[in-house]
């Protein structure tokens, strides 16, 4: 089985942070003057969403990788890699004068 990197559970985990930046403007202390460790405590909130964020996309790519994230993305890098190199190749070809091409006419 290919892994995929989404997945339901990473998508929740990922929705949690993503979910406390839109309630900011909604929470009881955004409307007033409150400071929390001597920051607006909107501040603090949003700086701890940050963290958070940090943290869920940490936690997602370690499961990714976990489940063969690292040998699918190596895997994939190659299929790229040898797409891009064919169409360097046919563009070289379709750019050269004088060189018979499948179509059988000459440039």
């Amino acid at each position: 089985m290919r892994p995929r990197l989404f997945t339901p559970a990473r998508f929740a985990i990922v929705c949690i942070p993503a979910l406390g930046f839109l309630a900011i403007p909604f929470l009881p202390f955004a409307g007033e003057p409150e400071l929390w460790f001597g920051l607006p405590a909107v501040l603090v909130w949003s700086a701890l969403m940050v963290l958070l964020t940090v943290a869920a996309l940490q936690i997602v790519e370690m499961l990714y990788l976990r489940a063969g994230g690292r040998e699918a993305d190596a895997r994939e890098a190659e299929r790229f890699a040898t797409e891009q190199i064919e169409q360097i190749r046919a563009a070289r070809i379709a750019a050269e004068p004088g060189i018979e091409h499948e179509n059988g006419g000459a440039r």
